[in-house]
């Protein structure tokens, strides 16, 4: 009975370890598909962004214009100044994107221990995020200006 007690007891230590195993390995690809849900959620923003930065330029080079004409005010000039700042905001998004792409390993994540890749894809989802937060706000400001 000794040896079946321990028996027993081993098969369900085993049955434990093998079932936290699959937990990790759901919590792993659960984390990994909302971080590729937040990437395939900002990328298409990047068109945007190319898109308003091609009429910010459009629109500093109209303000630089009419000051070229002999209009000056302040307002063209901090018109002007806002522009270019939306401008340096929608290539910061971008460059967070392109940089956060670039570096990006879940393939190689996925090679690691469970607690590690789960530590990876926690990380990724962190900064992805940011690069969401930072093409949002820029996008919205930018189309608040536009108006």
């Amino acid at each position: 009975m000794n040896v079946m007690f321990r028996t027993s007891i081993g098969t369900l230590l085993v049955a434990g370890l093998l079932i936290a195993c699959n937990q990790e390995a759901d919590q792993v690809k659960e984390v990994e598909t909302e971080v590729m849900d937040i990437h395939d959620e900002v990328m298409p923003k990047m068109d945007d962004i190319m898109r308003y930065k091609k009429q910010l330029s459009d629109k500093m080079t109209q303000l630089d214009s009419l000051q070229q004409e002999g209009v000056s005010s302040n307002t063209l000039a901090q018109e002007r100044q806002k522009a270019l700042e939306l401008s340096r905001q929608l290539t910061l998004a971008d460059s967070l994107m392109m940089e956060w792409m670039y570096r990006y390993r879940g393939d190689s994540a996925k090679a690691l221990a469970p607690a590690e890749a789960l530590s990876y894809f926690n990380q990724e989802k962190e900064k992805i995020t940011r690069v969401k937060e930072q093409t949002n706000r820029s996008i919205q400001e930018t189309e608040e200006f536009l108006k």
